[in-house]
């Protein structure tokens, strides 16, 4: 077996550009002139994108000879997406932008895609025994090159022209300590240069200082804080005229978030612990059985396939009673299955069964807790001194201390962007017009009409009022404010961050300008220093991920690349490809970023992963909901070798680099549609459903138990970084390693649908014997007696185990079957 040949799909490359270009603290700025010749003649075109938060006014273009628009924009050394804004509300994306820097707009449509500065260098051919050294990088101040990510632990990055070097050596200390040697490893080749890392462990102190040795045959040179130099006459010298590096990182996220296994709940969905408070009673909601089969009428519903989601609309009103009690059943259940982080949609009072329309942010939702609790309250304005605690408040606290004795740490969501139209403050908008003391709350366009028009998220003068925007703190001030209340309300409730929440998700952020963000990250810290932000970003994320806003965002890039790599047929991509994807992921963003991402493959906004496979070839989270695409899009159950093919992808998804998210029933075997389908009541093991395809899986529950013991076993699947190892697009087989200093997880894929014997490239000594954890033969479960501790795997003695030979160590997979391998 060949070692692995990466090779550099364009996207790609630009993606990753920003770590060879150098640093993003200090990124270089270029003047970017985008030009744009529509075929027709536009009263006005604006460039919106990553650049200028997609506004869609702040960047207009000027009309030149031969209806060329331009506008010249000073952008960072990167890549950027954007589209051109036709007459105030048509998105285009650029007909001569290059194609393989295109991005999915989560709309069904493209952004596109300019890269920017970079590695327009070019440099002669290397000769042997030289160095050189206009090629050679090492930026300080890019916590992707230099980064304390995780506590005394310390990764390290130089880039060198490809072929160039021959080895890197990082001679490190802490505290004017003892120096030690750490070689680096080719962690992979773009555009002309090698990139190397490696991570250092151990480093106690304040301070770190290092530098970099490298190797080309006879030619050794240092690269210090002042550049290449020749190398001391003592070749063991310590690392004078270094680099140094504070070992408190510049931009710290949250270390329990790099041991997260994230588990994503619907509430409404999830587990009905108390009837007494069952939704049913409105116009709008109609209480179902939980057990119902989703795809039939059921009592009290009109019948035909025509009232389902159209005419009566029965789908959309169907109400199952999942509660807060029901999450506090549920904990012994996903702490046996490995979770020791959950993110909760929203549990704020609302009408909708989604909550995504909250008309109040201070209270946990009656049907959630008790009924008709909230409206016992009298004398709650704006102003946080007159907030009281519902018995449903009270409650979901409760939930939230039970969760932490055990373990798990919660995070909530955070839709700060619109409300319900139920909510007070603008319902006395709706009622007092511009006497209102909430008239600048909302984005109202009409005050003349009765009732006022306004914007809203869905649609203007929809069911979400957007709160009122300002350029220079992001919201306006009542609803800024509010939301930091309520913010500092869950985090901290009556100022003690125990009882509190872990951290939120952020519903469509990019909706809300950058400076609220800055100032709310601060109000988070503040509150809770070691509470975790999430965005719901869908694209790249860079500007939200630089140290001053968000820790980590949900990870839709990993989900589009599992769905490239695992569930595509004709449109498959190759094992080189996925891992040019996984060095994306994994180092565009400062590496602390990297490792707390929320590696998701599916979401309340998409269909099921499982039905992903009985759906190839589509685009990610596009032609997936029946009722917009009919019969195209089939329902069938997963057969079983669909199933086999999802569970290799988890026991992936729980090895790469950044937190794994399962949503909610994934691992009891559930599968469907888009929205509303993929909300359907939770697969619980002891309930027998009307639909006989519908049960819960025990076989898929017992994998996604050993994939998660597995990552919980092994530290440097949490904390390592990724290292493509081998690879053979003609066979189907691939393998990464996560390093984490001398310890090494080595993960084996055979995605084709024939045994194969894969000889994969390993370090250690001849007779070196390496455990695969995903094999019960060789690895058992070990429970833990703590309570808010984890299962883990434990060798079984006798068992069969890899070796090492020559360098390398020879596995057999059975068809679309992985491995995750290392030292017991």
């Amino acid at each position: 077996m060949a070692p692995l040949m990466i090779r550099t799909p364009a996207l790609l490359a630009a993606v990753i550009v920003l770590l060879l270009a150098g640093s993003t603290a200090v990124a270089q700025e270029h003047d970017h002139e985008f030009k744009y010749k529509p075929d027709d003649q536009p009263r006005t075109v604006h460039v919106a994108g990553d650049f200028n938060n997609w506004s869609k006014d702040a960047t207009p273009m000027k009309k030149g000879g031969d209806n060329v628009w331009s506008a010249t924009v000073k952008l960072a050394e990167g890549v950027h997406l954007y589209k051109f804004v036709v007459n105030g509300d048509q998105w285009r994306p650029d007909p001569s932008a290059e194609k393989s820097l295109e991005v999915d707009d989560g709309h069904g449509g493209k952004n596109s895609g300019v890269l920017v500065g970079g590695e327009a260098e070019k440099f002669p051919p290397p000769k042997p025994n030289d160095i050189k050294p206009h090629a050679t990088r090492h930026d300080s101040h890019d916590p992707r090159d230099a980064s304390v990510f995780a506590a005394e632990s310390l990764l390290l990055m130089v880039r060198t022209q490809a072929d160039d070097v021959q080895r890197v050596v990082a001679r490190v200390r802490a505290d004017q300590g003892p120096a030690r040697d750490v070689p680096l490893r080719k962690i992979f080749t773009r555009n002309g240069f090698d990139r190397w890392g490696g991570v250092v462990t151990g480093l106690r102190g304040d301070t770190s200082e290092y530098v970099f040795i490298l190797t080309d045959g006879s030619k050794t040179v240092w690269l210090n804080g002042h550049g290449l130099i020749a190398p001391p006459n003592d070749p063991a010298a310590p690392p004078d005229g270094s680099i140094k590096l504070p070992l408190k990182s510049r931009f710290q996220t949250p270390d329990w978030a790099k041991h997260a296994v994230w588990y994503q709940i619907f509430p409404e969905r999830f587990r009905n612990g108390d009837k007494a408070n069952d939704p049913g009673d409105k116009a709008f909601e109609r209480l179902i059985p939980w057990t119902h089969n989703w795809w039939t009428p059921a009592p009290g519903e009109a019948p035909g396939d025509e009232n389902f989601y159209q005419g009566q609309g029965n789908v959309w009103k169907r109400r199952y009673g999942g509660d807060v009690q029901g999450l506090i059943e549920a904990l012994p259940y996903l702490k046996k299955l490995g979770i020791n982080a959950i993110y909760l949609n929203p549990v704020f009072e609302a009408d909708s069964m989604h909550k995504y329309d909250a008309s109040d942010f201070r209270h946990i939702d009656d049907n959630f807790g008790f009924k008709g609790d909230s409206q016992q309250l009298s004398g709650e304005t704006d102003d946080p001194k007159t907030w009281q605690w519902t018995r449903s408040d009270k409650l979901f606290l409760d939930f939230v201390d039970k969760a932490h004795q055990m373990g798990f740490k919660v995070v909530i969501d955070g839709v700060f962007n619109h409300v319900g139209k139920s909510h007070p403050f603008f319902q006395d908008v709706l009622k007092n017009g511009k006497k209102s003391r909430y008239a600048n709350w909302f984005e109202i366009t009409d005050w003349e009409s009765s009732p006022p028009k306004y914007k809203a998220w869905d649609k203007d003068n929809g069911e979400l009022p957007v709160f009122k925007k300002d350029p220079k703190r992001g919201l306006a001030k009542g609803p800024y404010e509010h939301v930091m209340a309520v913010t500092k309300r869950w985090l901290a409730p009556d100022g003690d961050p125990k009882r509190g929440v872990d951290g939120w998700r952020l519903d469509v952020p990019g909706d809300i300008p950058h400076p609220f963000w800055i100032e709310w990250r601060k109000t988070v810290k503040a509150a809770k220093p070691d509470a975790y932000t999430t965005g719901e970003i869908w694209t790249w994320a860079q500007p939200w991920l630089k140290g001053d806003q968000f820790d980590a965002v949900m990870n839709y890039r990993w989900a589009d690349a599992a769905q490239a790599f695992f569930v595509n047929q004709q449109k498959a991509i190759q094992p080189g490809e996925f891992n040019d994807r996984l060095n994306a992921i994994a180092y565009t963003y400062p590496f602390q970023v990297s490792l707390c991402l929320q590696n998701l493959f599916d979401s309340h906004d998409t269909d099921r992963f499982a039905s992903m496979f009985v759906n190839p070839d589509l685009p990610y989270d596009g032609g997936n909901r029946l009722q917009d695409n009919g019969p195209q899009y089939k329902k069938d159950k997963p057969t079983p070798e669909m199933v086999r093919r999802m569970l290799q992808a988890v026991a992936v998804q729980h090895a790469t680099v950044g937190a794994p998210m399962t949503y909610y029933g994934n691992e009891a075997g559930m599968w469907s549609p888009d929205d509303p389908s993929n909300r359907m009541p939770m697969t619980w093991p002891e309930m027998k459903f009307d639909d006989p395809q519908v049960r819960f899986e025990p076989e898929v529950f017992d994998f996604f138990q050993r994939a998660i013991a597995a990552r919980n076993t092994l530290p440097q699947l949490r904390l390592g970084m990724h290292r493509g190892v081998m690879s053979d697009d003609a066979r189907g087989v691939y393998a990464f390693a996560r390093d984490l200093g001398d310890q090494q997880a080595v993960v084996v894929i055979n995605r084709s649908n024939q045994e194969q014997t894969i000889s994969v490239p390993a370090d250690g000594a001849d007779g070196v014997k390496l455990i695969n954890w995903l094999d019960p033969q060789q690895a058992e479960l070990s429970d833990a007696a703590d309570p808010a501790a984890r299962a883990t795997l434990k060798p079984k003695g006798g068992a069969k185990q890899s070796s090492v030979t020559g360098g390398a160590f020879s596995i057999t997979l059975k068809p679309f079957e992985s491995a995750i391998l290392s030292r017991p």
